[in-house]
């Protein structure tokens, strides 16, 4: 079960034009209850329009005016969900713009990507979450299978991402089952280091440890 950027683009914002003043930036972001907008030029991404930053701004300026990072932030419609969640940490927008060769294709807003999460992780089945580590030359969806299955166990749902700049690379798993120790033992044996586990043992505590986890992922 694969979550990608692309399946959650939404068109419930509005786009913003460099000619849009700064007075219909923030009229926006008012209307649509988010701190961010995207600005666009056609199929450039140029930048974000952030509320912060406009508030104290002449209201007539258009946002051409604005000072933009060479590179503004975006993440690839292909990339896993938990990807563009560390993007929505690490820089605290709302919305975040999806770019697939220098083209924007659309927008996606982190409470979908949260809740899309907190869904496929706690929804109905029983059974517990797991987030490793390895080093990137030991990953193999392949192996991890296997030795789920070895030990009675199902993946129902597996998203890696790797954070920038390091030589690891950290998974979550979803599993169909709540007795995990000979698992977390086999995975550890094979170069896994367990971060954090959820084990649904009863809802109330599942609960408490997703948002643990999520704590622990800072989302």
């Amino acid at each position: 079960m694969a979550m990608v950027v692309h399946d959650f683009i939404t068109t419930d914002f509005p786009v913003l034009k460099p000619t849009d003043t700064v007075q219909y930036a923030l009229l926006m972001m008012e209307d649509f209850s988010v701190t961010n907008l995207i600005i666009v030029d056609g199929s450039q991404l140029i930048g974000y329009a952030h509320y912060a930053q406009l508030d104290d701004m002449n209201p007539d300026m258009p946002l051409s005016d604005l000072v933009f990072e060479n590179k503004p932030v975006s993440v690839d419609g292909d990339h896993s969900i938990i990807n563009a969640l560390k993007h929505f940490a690490e820089t605290h927008l709302d919305l975040l713009a999806v770019v697939r060769n220098d083209m924007f294709e659309g927008t996606v807003w982190s409470k979908d990507l949260v809740n899309a999460l907190g869904n496929s992780t706690t929804a109905g089945n029983d059974g517990s979450v797991l987030l490793l580590e390895c080093d990137m030359y030991d990953y193999s969806i392949s192996l991890i299978g296997r030795l789920v299955e070895a030990e009675d166990g199902k993946v129902l749902g597996l998203w890696t991402w790797q954070p920038e700049g390091d030589q690891k690379i950290q998974i979550m798993l979803k599993l169909n089952i709540r007795h995990i120790d000979n698992i977390v033992s086999v995975l550890h044996s094979n170069g896994y280091r367990v971060l954090h586990h959820v084990n649904n043992k009863t809802s109330e505590l599942f609960e408490d440890r997703y948002k643990s986890l999520m704590n622990y992922l800072d989302i």
